[in-house]
């Protein structure tokens, strides 16, 4: 009897690690394609309550401002830029800024170059990848598709981030400039900029070293030269251009 009950256990051991070889052979651990995002702003929330000319605006612009944009992605190397048009031509407030910016973006070298347009100037800054301290959390949150893990951290030295990443995707890159956790960021919130970005679908599909090639145009910058010039120019704007500042320099 005990000699059964030891064969016993050894073929369900057997079977356990056959089973386990099985599940992971199956895991899918994807290395290069096309992520879309939706940026999703509150505009309402960036307007004053107790302005009187902000709650007409109110009444004639809508809640939420919606955009689309793409992130390109082969192993070490990412190039997020604006996507397809939404459905519907929105109106928004002056201080939500257009997505047109191109990040190219190489996380082995940690290096960043990104194309942003302000005031009718194009500017090209070269610049490193921004460093977050990022807390990761048991939460789970399914979006297109993947489940994702919850994090937690903050940039701009005070603006608090929460991220949800999946490790099914190997770059450990992002939308906008948000990097640095074990796979890759799906989606983004950013309450004190009432603004989101949510991944809505994977593509599959060989990326191009045109895809991945980083902007050109514009006058050019080193990234603490910019920060340092944007917040001159804007100084003496009071909170709404603050709002902007904020949006430039993510």
């Amino acid at each position: 009897m005990k000699k059964l009950h030891n064969i016993f256990q050894y073929a369900l051991a057997g079977f356990l690690l056959l089973f386990a070889l099985s599940a992971t052979a199956q895991q899918q651990f994807i290395v290069e394609g096309k992520i879309e995002f939706e940026r999703k702003t509150n505009q309402h929330a960036f307007l004053d309550e107790n302005n009187m000319w902000d709650e007409m605006a109110k009444k004639d612009l809508p809640k939420f401002v919606t955009y689309y944009q793409d992130l390109y992605f082969k192993g070490n190397r990412t190039l997020y830029r604006v996507g397809r048009e939404p459905d519907q031509v929105q109106r928004k407030s002056w201080s939500v800024l257009d997505p047109d910016e191109i990040i190219a973006s190489n996380l082995d070298s940690g290096s960043a170059i990104s194309q942003k347009s302000f005031f009718m100037d194009t500017y090209l800054i070269s610049d490193s990848i921004r460093k977050i301290d990022w807390k990761i959390s048991p939460e789970i949150r399914k979006i297109a598709g993947f489940d994702c893990r919850k994090a937690t951290g903050k940039v701009l030295d005070s603006i608090v981030v929460i991220a949800f990443y999946t490790d099914e995707i190997v770059t450990s890159g992002g939308p906008e400039s948000f990097t640095g956790l074990p796979g890759m960021i799906l989606g983004i919130a950013i309450p004190r900029m009432h603004t989101t970005w949510y991944a809505t679908k994977l593509e599959l599909m060989p990326v191009k070293e045109s895809d991945l090639a980083p902007p050109r145009k514009g006058k050019k910058y080193k990234g603490p030269e910019f920060r340092h010039d944007l917040h001159d120019l804007l100084k003496n704007w009071g909170d709404e251009a603050q709002k902007m500042v904020w949006q430039l320099e993510l």
